[in-house]
């Protein structure tokens, strides 16, 4: 077996004391996001054109498993949104001093906020990172007159949160999930709004975009 691994390393995304305002994402639950799709180019053809063209901006080539006709396409990432949907988050801190802060954002990606907490009358500092590595397995079947093409993904959650505060006992959070192209998994998190807390399910699948960019390189259509 002809096995060659190579590992990305990730960009780093600033985060800042804001709040993430968007629209709601697509959800299609009970779909899978794996592709299957068929080329015109034969095996080998389509082979190298993968192997060029899949190395390169937001993918590295974990490895090559030529026997198998496999190609495992590595992607990290610390702005998941784009790759997985895992809904949004609202936070409301009201406070007679501090004001009223409200949030909202979508709950795959970082993002730093305060918010008041009315019984020792202090901001507090709450800053939740997330980070998203995924591996996707691209199989390579030669048909007649073409090849055909079927990819799916694994992928993996990461959510940490830390709180700063002078006269709080701050809170801490790091928990991982895992789902393939075709399921989802969930977190329950507890968001702090000042001094008191909420309780948000955290519901994560794929939107697709992954398995979608792996065959949009080839010049096809996705389905």
């Amino acid at each position: 077996m002809n096995i060659k691994t190579l590992f990305a390393v990730p960009a780093v995304v600033a985060l800042t004391i804001s709040a993430i305002g968007t629209a709601p994402q697509t959800r299609a639950a009970g779909v899978t996001t794996a592709i299957k799709t068929i080329v015109p180019t034969d095996l080998p053809t389509t082979w190298k054109v993968l192997l060029r063209e899949l190395d390169a901006g937001d993918f590295t080539i974990n490895a090559t498993i030529r026997e198998r006709s496999t190609i495992r396409v590595l992607l990290q990432s610390k702005a998941p949104s784009k790759w997985v949907d895992c809904g949004s988050v609202s936070v409301v801190s009201k406070h007679k001093i501090f004001g009223d802060r409200s949030y909202n954002f979508l709950a795959a990606n970082s993002v730093r906020y305060l918010v008041a907490d009315e019984e020792v009358d202090e901001l507090i500092d709450v800053e939740r990172r997330t980070t998203l590595n995924a591996l996707a397995s691209v199989k390579l079947s030669p048909m007649r007159g073409g090849t055909l093409v079927s990819v799916d993904a694994q992928y993996v959650m990461r959510f940490r949160t830390r709180e700063f505060g002078r006269n709080i006992t701050p809170r801490s959070l790091d928990e991982t999930v895992d789902f393939g192209s075709d399921g989802q998994a969930s977190i329950t998190e507890e968001i702090r709004q000042g001094a008191t807390m909420k309780l948000a399910t955290i519901d994560c699948r794929p939107t697709g975009a992954l398995e979608r960019q792996i065959v949009a390189v080839l010049g096809v259509p996705s389905s």
